[in-house]
């Protein structure tokens, strides 16, 4: 199955137990066929059936520079001008997405995601937790880099796309499980500046964008610390040391582009993992960032590329591990697992 091909989920009946309400998920399931059907099959389904989509929309209030709360009413009235019933929480500090989730789940049938990365993480990780899988994600991409929403071509910061759901197109996603106990959506690393993201500020962030990062990046690079590493996957195992170590399933991390688009899949059940060791020399260097310009990760052995669907990770000392840009703990052992197609998005195409 390519990348852009949706899996149905063909063991979910069309009505509900008592044979009366429909069930969305196989609605959807059956709308979104791998033939990539659109959502706007539903208008018809509705001149035969009484259908009104429950939608969760979690907006985190801090993301796109704070402006996301004068948009709030407009996000509601463009979903119930198409007939669904809206819940709106906002994200807290004590009361974040992941506490929204397991809330109102129950009364949901598709969940709108406003705000960065952090918050779609929060998101995903209730869904795991609760292991369902007969709910669809919408995301409004409201961070400072939405590295996954670019990977997926998706609209940034685009409020219109609340005026046309029901022509949103499925894409399922695998996840990544932490250490059995945390998920991550697009990237699990440690090393240098993958803290970058949140120990910059979000008062710097709001204010300058992309570039509180680079700000922040700079100032990390000053001083590069090294870290023994057994790394283990599928059959193979390679120690060294690194300075960086990313097991990824995205075209950005942090911002910059890591792959190009043709050599990842979203959906293979497999991970890309990249460490980086330490240049002995100056000139070592500009040829690791030569090569992280063309993409070019085999010819250079201070790179180390592979992709597996499990990897166990051991450093010799506790390491500062991140997730999707969050800090996840400090600790010496890091367990990494695939899980496949464990999400479907309900992703607008960006107006041409």
């Amino acid at each position: 199955m390519s990348q852009k091909e949706t899996s149905p989920i063909g063991h979910v009946p069309f009505f509900d137990k008592n044979g009366t309400k429909p069930n969305l998920a196989r609605i959807v399931s059956l709308l979104f066929s791998k033939n990539v059907i659109e959502f706007s099959g539903l208008i018809e389904r509705k001149k035969e059936i009484i259908l009104s989509i429950r939608v969760l929309a979690i907006i985190n209030p801090t993301s796109g520079k704070g402006n996301i709360k004068n948009y709030i009413k407009e996000i509601r009235k463009n979903l119930e001008e198409q007939n669904m019933q809206v819940n709106i929480q906002l994200t807290k500090k004590e009361y974040n997405a992941k506490n929204i989730v397991v809330d109102n789940i129950e009364e949901a049938d598709l969940i709108l995601v406003c705000g960065g990365d952090g918050t779609f993480n929060e998101t995903v990780s209730a869904i795991m937790d609760l292991g369902i899988r007969d709910v669809s994600i919408a995301y409004i991409p409201m961070g400072t880099t939405n590295d996954l929403a670019r990977s997926l071509d998706m609209p940034i910061k685009d409020i219109s796309i609340t005026k046309k759901l029901l022509e949103s197109k499925a894409r399922v996603l695998d996840v990544g499980k932490f250490n059995n106990d945390k998920y991550f959506c697009y990237v699990a690393a440690f090393g240098v500046i993958t803290d970058v993201a949140y120990k910059t500020s979000q008062k710097a962030k709001n204010k300058y964008g992309r570039l509180a990062y680079y700000m922040k990046a700079i100032k990390e690079l000053i001083k590069i610390p090294t870290y023994k590493v057994r790394i283990q996957f599928d059959e193979e195992e390679l120690e060294g040391e690194f300075i960086y170590g990313g097991i990824s399933n995205s075209e950005s991390i942090a911002g910059f582009k890591w792959f190009n688009r043709e050599d990842i899949d979203l959906a293979d059940g497999k991970f890309e993992g990249i460490f980086i060791r330490k240049p002995k020399k100056l000139s070592g260097y500009f040829r690791l960032l030569s090569d992280f310009r063309h993409k070019d990760y085999m010819v250079n052995r201070d790179f180390v590329y592979f992709k597996a669907n499990k990897i166990a990770i051991t450093t010799e000392k506790n390491v500062d591990w991140t997730i999707d840009g969050e800090f996840a703990g400090n600790t010496n052992f890091v367990s990494i697992e695939n899980c496949q197609k464990a999400i479907e998005l309900a992703i607008c195409e960006k107006d041409s």
